[in-house]
């Protein structure tokens, strides 16, 4: 499994600052014929193209055919004197849903943080508008960008590249953006590490951490120009030191 990258845009890096290339996705491909080496010293093989399956008309007409579909199912089932079943949600509607959970992270993020996202991943797509038609090309490159905008394991990613379906793919974005609510999920430089040290026995000590500064600070071992030390089990003040150093 492979991906065929495009330079989009080259930033020239001064002496301060590096070199940044922003590379686009065009497509992805199978490697159907394993590289042999070429007489000119590279690798050469033969790989084959391929894209999500087409969506159905039904899911690319937006919330007008949810409101048909609903329409018809309520005269269907009035009849019957039965509760009309709940329409489901096309998948126009659940990237609305989805990069409305997106924008929320951002704001989270602040200004910054929001800078830093668009350097990193380019401006932000339009969701589809409600009620109005898309495409399946639309809503593929969409999911991508959900996608490769939150952190995500290696082999989670691995497997929603290699998927054809586009659906699927934006309702595993919606539900992972749906679960994270507030804590940040965007695939910002230096949030992977972060994530990686966040454990249970972690956060246990950063709570033991805290609860010992108070302590601290509650016995007075943080102010100025006191130093205390056990001696014999029980606490003694040095007052030479504590002259030595309180200058004020």
């Amino acid at each position: 499994l492979g991906i065929c990258l495009e330079v989009g845009h080259i930033q020239r890096g001064t002496p301060q600052r590096r070199t940044v290339v922003r590379l686009v996705g065009k497509f992805r491909f199978w490697l159907v014929e394993a590289p042999q080496l070429h007489e000119n010293g590279f690798a050469l093989g033969r790989c084959e193209a391929f894209f999500d399956e087409a969506l159905p008309i039904a899911e690319l007409a937006g919330a007008v055919a949810v409101a048909g579909a609903a329409a018809a199912a309520e005269e269907d089932v009035g009849a019957a004197g039965e509760e009309p079943p709940e329409p489901r949600a096309t998948a126009p509607q659940v990237a609305m849903v989805a990069m409305a959970l997106l924008e929320a992270q951002l704001t989270h993020v602040g200004h910054g943080g929001r800078r830093i996202f668009g350097e990193r991943f380019g401006d932000v797509p339009s969701a589809p508008a409600a009620g109005q038609p898309t495409t399946s090309a639309v809503l593929e490159r969409l999911s991508f960008f959900l996608l490769g905008s939150m952190l995500t394991e290696a082999h989670e990613r691995r497997q929603w590249l290699g998927s054809t379906d586009t659906r699927a793919r934006l309702e595993h974005c919606r539900a992972r953006l749906e679960a994270a609510g507030r804590r940040p999920v965007l695939n910002l430089p230096g949030a992977s590490s972060w994530m990686q040290g966040q454990s249970a026995f972690s956060s246990f000590a950063l709570l033991v951490g805290i609860v010992a500064l108070f302590v601290a600070k509650a016995l007075g071992l943080l102010e100025p120009g006191v130093l205390t030390r056990l001696v014999g089990g029980s606490w003694q003040h040095d007052e030479p030191m504590s002259d030595a150093f309180d200058f004020g």
